[in-house]
């Protein structure tokens, strides 16, 4: 009896905890540069899609240029997604008279939700990258490139949430790693509208360098959302602005 009993809780505390993977409404990684802990739900697949349009400045000098980016996840579990991400990208680098094009990155990727929080307690979860060298190009790596994310979010207060991300990355052309760091807040002004401010940055060697962005997203269904935000930054001799665009999509989620 006892036995009976204790089966019947896990199964109960497991299918709960599943639906609290699954939100009614698409989670996305856009607007913004913070990923989330959630996993995408099993069987589903979400497409996140963007264009960049970009300038900056160093020591006097200008360059511009634009980017375009999707990522494909995948859910394998109602915890565990595999994802890809494409980015093709063409500029005009400060300092330099000509333009470099080309496909910039193609990474393979991997998220697991650790643990579901309530409230100020945390959700967890992990994310790994690894982007592939050897594309050819302008924006070819001799080497993998991996990353490597914890990341958290946390209610605030009733419509508020806080979202951070802790990792390292290496660039693919040396061994030297740097540090990374993003810390989100967003505010549901309704059902419909989202509104994000955040800040991040990276650490290399003893070069810091920290960024700002805001930005909008609309949900025009429960699987469908568009987005549009922007960001800045004044580091040392170098000043970088971007504006970006873009949508997420979902499958539907089956009964």
């Amino acid at each position: 009896m006892n036995l009976r009993y204790l089966l019947t809780l896990f199964f109960l505390l497991h299918a709960a905890y599943l639906v609290a993977q699954f939100n009614e409404t698409i989670r996305s990684d856009r607007p913004g540069q913070s990923i989330t802990p959630f996993a995408v739900g099993k069987n589903i697949l979400q497409i996140q899609s963007g264009v960049d349009y970009f300038n900056n400045e160093y020591a006097g000098s200008k360059g511009s240029g634009g980017l375009s980016n999707t990522v494909f996840r995948y859910g394998i579990t109602e915890t565990f997604e595999i994802s890809t991400m494409i980015e093709y990208k063409g500029e005009t680098m400060a300092g330099s008279s000509g333009t470099v094009s080309g496909l910039s990155a193609v990474d393979f990727g991997l998220r697991y939700n650790i643990y579901v929080g309530s409230g100020l307690i945390p959700t967890v979860g992990f994310q790994t990258t690894f982007r592939l060298p050897n594309l050819g190009g302008d924006y070819e790596i001799d080497q993998w490139a991996p990353r490597f994310m914890l990341v958290t979010n946390q209610q605030l207060a009733d419509k508020m949430f806080f979202t951070t991300n802790w990792g390292a990355s290496w660039s693919g052309n040396d061994a030297i790693p740097q540090g990374n760091f993003t810390a989100n807040v967003s505010y549901s002004l309704s059902d419909k509208i989202g509104l994000f401010v955040e800040t991040y940055g990276n650490l290399r060697q003893s070069d810091f360098n920290i960024f700002w962005d805001t930005g909008i997203a609309y949900l025009l269904s429960n699987n469908l959302q568009l987005d549009l935000y922007t960001g800045f930054a004044n580091n040392d001799q170098s000043k970088d602005f971007f504006i970006s665009g873009g949508f997420s999509w979902r499958t539907k989620r089956k009964n």
